[in-house]
């Protein structure tokens, strides 16, 4: 498993799958990335575009990072996300948890 965090941004990329068997290690990585959200930052905002394994663990460790975001006054964008994370919130219902597309310039 393998995911950067960038503080002066807030953004953390996960390069590992995110099913049960990564669980554990993932909700580590989750919660340093909350605690080490800089003051006043109100999203952070995460790379899901190379997790190409993604469960209804994944969709946990998503929620409660989101909770635990909620809870410090900031949320949680998915800023980029692979096809099996995509598909996943959509059936889940939880779109609202990716980012919106930037807007082209007319």
């Amino acid at each position: 498993m393998d995911a950067m965090t960038e503080p002066a941004d807030s953004r953390l990329r996960i390069d590992a799958e995110m099913t049960i068997a990564a669980a554990a290690g993932l909700r580590e990585t989750l919660v340093d990335a909350v605690t080490a959200l800089p003051e006043g930052s109100a999203v952070l905002q995460l790379d899901l575009s190379a997790v190409h394994d993604f469960d209804s663990s994944g969709v946990q460790l998503l929620l409660a990072t989101r909770r635990s975001l909620a809870d410090r006054g900031a949320a949680l964008h998915v800023v980029a996300a692979a096809a099996a994370v995509r598909d996943a919130l959509q059936l889940f219902g939880l779109a609202a948890l990716l980012a919106p597309a930037p807007q082209q310039p007319a």
